[in-house]
């Protein structure tokens, strides 16, 4: 299987629209019933296509009916049909250029068709001229053509889809071009008023408010009355439409999107931020709201409030509002909102059987809105009553399982306690109602009950209990329940050594490590990784050895694995014993000069990269180690040779004297392949290290016979 570079990088590539160009009398359909031609409109022959069109003005005519003409095609043409709607749509949504400016502008003259012969010019200077005005009249008409599907009464959703999708490239590529034209025809603004339930429409006029366009010209003109009315339509059109809960949805996502947008860019587009300021007040939102039951309405009137915070801290306060006065008025109407039952709400059966009506998200923007201006010193001491806190609880009580309440709940009391502010702290804790509610809800005999808002409420409760000191009002209330609250407290130790332990003891967030270099008598010593128990060469002078008792020990172990299968009958064994016996007994003086203990397997731990770890024990520690394994490796190394000693045959002497030879050198051999690539962090070491002693019989015998167990 090969590479295709021609496909992958356009090499060798053949359009399919170039081949379709070269027929005679090509119409738009054959374009558009070829197979995967869209990537290719959209991209590489995007300016092609758009040459085509444009010098046949009739295809351009055909695309735009083609998306909003109400034609019911027949059935076996039905796919064909939708098929041509989708790739016209997302040719223009790809904004090609040439397409979008041709609705405004007049064609450039192709500049290469000279005229040589003026006697021809003359000839034939009338049938050419008759053609380019018939299709300039066609071209002056495509805009006006394509914008009046607005005008009917209905609209079907994927051809509102389509319209968006269109226009908004428009406004994109030629937005003040474009308002422009909607200037001299405010018709059509009627119209997409018309259509406000529809949210594809509603969405263009968010669009033609904020006016995002590349298009260069007409800078200075913002058109910021214009923009202007849209908002202020928009406003008229709530308070008439306030029985349709699908159009105040459509027109508050556009304020909110303003808004948005604002918060995005309050720097780099003031001429969004001035339009704003026509943005009605709070209180004309808040009575929207309870008149309506929307929760969008809530959301917009979240999202003003944080734009009016945040546009404070820009030149120098420029465009700030006085907040005492916008938002006093509406605190009197946040006790019927939060008491207020949902019309749009329908019950629904629990899993116990009962009836249960949802919260809903309207309740849940109330409430994280009286979170924000509780946050607002100047706002915070326009509340009067403790009802507001009450209907919370209220609706905690009724709605246990909604996780979203309870959270808001925590951030609500968390808030108030971090203002610092005395009269709403007073408010809150008045009568000790937030004391007594987490007393009764999330005592002992409660949570036997297993309430689902158990969690939240011992937050809030050890929250409360570790910030007596920064509230007054809070260590009054306290004290005045001061008997009832310590027994909670006390029972809720309980859970706490439960629910806030360590898993395994170890604060996962805990950042200092451990020093581990001083031992405890009291703690086992840290673990050495396994490469450590490879020799290591101090100096060049005397190759004096450290290694660990665990190397020995392995050793031992595979020794006395190996004692267990020397009684087999294997010829290759017996051969081998003998020539150890003499290996041994030549190779013994200098064994006993330098003893070198070999870890098992350790070609292949070089060969597999592993890294040798250069911990040192202490020097005394050292030493000791170093002494015992020299001992306890003389007195095995006695028992194997007594034990692994037969009687040579007269026979075989020649043979054993020959043979070690022999049988050394092909084993050094493969010594040096497997250590022919060693690691960098090992090279220079095996560099600097004198020529080591050979290996003598025994271990030969003890790789030998761990080879043979593998292989078997």
């Amino acid at each position: 299987m090969f590479f295709n570079f021609g496909r992958f990088f356009g090499f060798g590539f053949q359009s399919k629209l170039d081949n379709l160009l070269k027929q005679e009398n090509l119409i738009l359909e054959t374009i558009l019933n070829e197979d995967d031609i869209l990537s290719e409109l959209k991209m590489s022959s995007s300016g092609k296509f758009a040459d085509f069109i444009i010098s046949h003005p009739n295809e351009y005519k055909k695309m735009i009916h083609y998306i909003i003409d109400d034609f019911q095609p027949k059935e076996e043409d039905i796919q064909q049909y939708i098929k041509f709607q989708f790739i016209i749509s997302e040719v223009f949504s790809s904004e090609n250029e040439k397409l979008i400016n041709y609705l405004f502008d007049k064609p450039i003259d192709n500049p290469q068709e000279e005229v040589q012969n003026p006697l021809d010019d003359q000839q034939t200077e009338s049938q050419p001229t008759q053609e380019q005005e018939d299709k300039e009249s066609i071209r002056q008409h495509l805009l006006a053509d394509f914008l009046q599907v607005l005008g009917n009464d209905t609209l079907v959703v994927t051809t509102a889809g389509y319209v968006n999708k269109i226009i908004g490239a428009i406004i994109h590529r030629r937005g003040h071009d474009f308002w422009e034209y909607l200037i001299k025809n405010p018709q059509v603004i009627t119209n997409l008023f018309k259509h406000a339930e529809q949210k594809h429409i509603t969405e263009i006029i968010e669009k033609l408010i904020i006016l995002d366009s590349n298009q260069e010209e007409n800078d200075d003109k913002n058109y910021l009355k214009e923009r202007s009315d849209l908002i202020i339509r928009c406003q008229k059109l709530l308070a008439v439409d306030s029985n349709s809960n699908i159009n105040i949805s459509n027109l508050c996502d556009i304020l909110i999107e303003l808004y948005k947008r604002a918060l995005i860019s309050l720097d780099t587009m003031p001429s969004l931020r001035a339009i704003l300021q026509n943005v009605a007040q709070p209180q004309y939102f808040m009575n929207l709201a309870i008149q309506t039951q929307n929760t969008l309405v809530y959301n917009l009137l979240n999202i003003q409030f944080e734009y009016y915070i945040k546009v404070e801290q820009i030149e120098e306060g420029k465009y700030a509002v006085d907040l005492k006065n916008l938002y006093s008025s509406l605190i009197s109407h946040l006790p019927q909102a939060l008491t207020q039952q949902d019309l749009f709400k329908v019950a629904f059966q629990s899993s116990k059987g009962d009836q249960v009506f949802p919260l809903g998200d309207a309740k849940l923007e109330l409430i994280a809105f009286i979170i924000q201006l509780c946050q607002r010193q100047e706002i915070a001491d326009q509340f009067t009553k403790p009802t507001i806190f009450l209907n919370i609880l209220d609706l905690i009580i009724k709605y246990p399982s909604n996780n979203q309440l309870s959270i808001l709940f925590d951030k609500l009391v968390t808030s108030i306690i971090k203002t610092k502010n005395s009269q709403l702290q007073n408010l809150l804790f008045q009568d000790q109602a937030v004391l007594r509610f987490l007393i009764t809800h999330n005592g002992s005999e409660s949570r036997k009950k297993k309430p689902a808002f158990q969690g939240v409420l011992t937050k809030v409760t050890n929250y409360l209990n570790s910030n007596i000191n920064e509230s007054d009002e809070l260590a009054k209330s306290i004290n005045q329940i001061k008997d009832e609250w310590n027994t909670y407290i006390d029972e809720l130790n309980e859970v706490n050594l439960k629910e806030q332990q360590w898993m395994c003891g170890v604060n996962p967030r805990m950042k200092e490590q451990e020093n581990i270099s001083n031992l405890s008598p009291f703690m086992p010593l840290p673990l050495i990784p396994y490469q450590q128990v490879i020799r290591k060469v101090e100096s060049s002078d005397d190759n004096s050895i450290t290694q660990e008792k665990q190397d020995f020990n392995e050793v031992e172990q595979e020794d006395n694995s190996i004692n267990d299968n020397s009684n087999n009958d294997n010829s290759n064994n017996d051969n081998q014993n003998n020539d150890n016996q003499n290996n041994d007994n030549s190779n013994q003086d200098r064994e006993q000069e330098n003893v070198e203990i070999f870890s098992p397997n350790f070609a292949d731990q070089q060969n597999n990269g592993d890294q040798i770890n250069n911990q040192e024990l202490p020097q005394t520690q050292e030493q000791q180690i170093t002494e015992d394994i020299t001992q306890e490796h003389d007195e095995q190394k006695e028992i194997k040779q007594n034990e692994l000693k037969p009687e040579p045959e007269p026979t075989e002497l020649i043979d054993q004297q020959q043979q070690p030879e022999q049988h050394l050198q092909q084993q050094e051999q493969e010594n040096q392949q497997e250590l022919s690539e060693p690691e960098p962090q090992q090279e220079n070491q095996i560099q600097t290290q004198e020529p080591q002693a050979e290996p003598d019989a025994q271990q030969l015998v003890l790789k030998s016979n761990s080879q043979m167990q593998d292989e078997n």
